[in-house]
This record gives structure tokens, sequence and C-alpha cells, in this order.
């Protein structure tokens, strides 16, 4: 029992310290942006990112922090990265759009179905475990309202509890899809980032494939499949290619 409450003190000590040392990193890295050393903050961004220490506040900062430092590719990943985290993150939604207009790309997407874009804006109003709240909520008050129903002796009581059961699934079932679409979209890590100045897409996964257009910085793409060293990759005009995969990075 002993060695165990030993494990424990041992465990919450190491927490602890780890905490103050993100503290002082963090302090660090904002005490350098404020003093315009833009590209040492980035570093110190990275280097606390690579312990695990992850939130939507640190991927905001340290791309603000790229941004200044002229990197323009690392700068859009991360705003990425904080959006992943929290879709309604308004600050990174903000300096993401303003920092895309300035890449060299303007590639026109695919026109969606209005239904379809106003669909995908409503599920990213919140993360994924808000979502599965909302869900898990929807069907309490469902179960509740179904209660209503079967027991209430008065019939606008009982119309009440059948039509406000109903519309509670119907939220309940759409807040569990739009937590599973989010989640899985996080795991899948299909859309990346192009790294590099400019970046050839081939039409085989070789360098002598023929050259089908050219990429450059901060574009944002979708991984269809890979293949010895390549990504195939689609952009939101449609058209695909092969590139290389040191020269972009999954979000």
């Amino acid at each position: 029992m002993n060695k165990l409450v030993k494990l424990v003190v041992v465990v919450i000590l190491l927490a602890v310290v780890g905490s103050i040392k993100a503290d002082n990193q963090l302090q660090k890295a904002a005490d350098l942006y404020a003093a315009q050393s833009y590209e040492q903050a980035a570093d110190v961004y990275a280097n606390i990112l690579k312990t695990d220490v992850v939130s939507p506040e640190l991927y905001y900062n340290y791309a603000n922090a790229c941004y200044k430092s002229g990197q323009l590719g690392k700068a859009i990943l991360n705003y990425e990265r904080a959006l992943v985290l929290r879709p309604n993150y308004e600050d990174a939604k903000f300096n993401l759009t303003f920092v895309n207009a300035q890449i060299a790309d303007k590639i026109e997407p695919i026109e969606q179905f209005f239904l379809t874009e106003w669909l995908e804006s409503l599920g990213n109003l919140q993360t994924a475990n808000q979502w599965a709240i909302t869900s898990i909520s929807g069907f309490v008050v469902c179960l509740i309202l179904g209660l209503l129903y079967v027991f209430a002796s008065h019939r606008s009581l009982r119309k009440v509890g059948f039509f406000g059961a109903i519309t509670c699934l119907v939220i309940s079932v759409a807040a569990l899809s739009y937590s599973f679409s989010l989640q899985h979209k996080a795991q899948e890590r299909a859309e990346a980032i192009v790294m590099v100045g400019a970046m050839p897409v081939k039409s085989a996964p070789d360098d002598s494939g023929t050259e089908l257009f050219v990429l450059h910085e901060g574009t944002k793409v979708v991984i269809i499949s890979s293949l010895r060293g390549w990504f195939e990759i689609r952009i939101a005009d449609g058209h695909v290619g092969w590139v290389k995969t040191t020269q972009i990075e999954r979000i």
C-alpha cells in the first residue's frame, strides 16, 4: 500500500513539475513574441508541442509567430490544427482567412450544393465532444418527453410529449452524426498543407512523371492515397496528381 501511495505522489509531482515547466516555456514564447523575436518564439512553441502539450490556443499562438517570421505554410498548418480542436475558434478563423488570401495559388473550389455547405457550417459550430454531449442531452430529454407521452392524462400534454420526443431524437441522432464525423476527420487527417515554396504535381508517383501543374506554399490539399514516398492528392477544383510526401504536412 505504501508503495502505491509513493507511486501516486511521484506521478502527481512529475505532473506538477511538467505543468510548471510548460507554463515557463509558454511565458518565454510570449515574451519573445512581444519583443518581436518571432522566429525564436515560433521555435519555443514548436518545442512545447513536441512534449505533447496541445491546445487550440497553443496552435494559434504558434501560427501567429510563424506568420510573423515569414513561414506561411506553417502558419496556415497551425491555424488549421487549432480549428480541428475548436471549429468555432473565431480568432483562428479570421487569421486563417487573412493568411489564405496571401497564397500564390488562386484555386476556384467546386461549387457545393447550398444545403451541404450549410450543414457543414452547422457541424463546425461545436467540437466532437460538444456534439456528443448535445446528443446525450437530447436523448435524455427525448426519454423524459416519451414518459410524458405515455403517462400524461391530458391530450395536450401527450401531444407535447410525442412531438417533443421525436424532435429531441432527431437532434440527438444529428448531433451524434456530427460528433462521429468530426472525430473521424481528426483521426483520418486526410487534409494537408503544402510546405515548400513551389511543388510540381506529377501524373504518376515518379520523378519522370509528367508535370500537371504547380502548387505553392500554404495551399490545402486532400490526400487520397500513398505509394512509396508519394501522396496522391486532390485540390479544391477537383484536379488530382502525385507529390512527394516530404513536400506536404498533414493537418
